[in-house]
């Protein structure tokens, strides 16, 4: 949990959610391993994540309505970008 780049709390708060899970699985597994726990790397571990944590299946219609927000909240934000960036041009 020592090095993140992110913008707002959402993101923020995905990261460490992320990591607190991660922490939680190794630990849950070296109790259950006892002394026959093995050294996992990060890339074994995230393996190991895909495999224990459930994956959420879409639709189409589901993955469209995603897209098409996100497209919208890009516009609106390249929108006030250059809307910000006239007005300190301007002054």
């Amino acid at each position: 949990m020592d090095h993140y780049e992110v913008r707002k709390y959402p993101g923020w708060h995905h990261h460490m959610l992320t990591c607190m899970l991660a922490h939680f699985f190794l630990w849950h597994l070296q109790l259950r391993l006892e002394k026959k726990a093995p050294a996992l790397t990060v890339s074994q571990v995230r393996q190991l994540l895909t495999v224990v944590l459930p994956l959420k299946v879409f639709q189409a219609d589901e993955v469209l309505r995603y897209v098409a927000g996100m497209q919208q909240r890009q516009h609106r934000a390249n929108l006030s970008h250059r809307k910000r960036r006239l007005h300190e041009i301007l002054r």
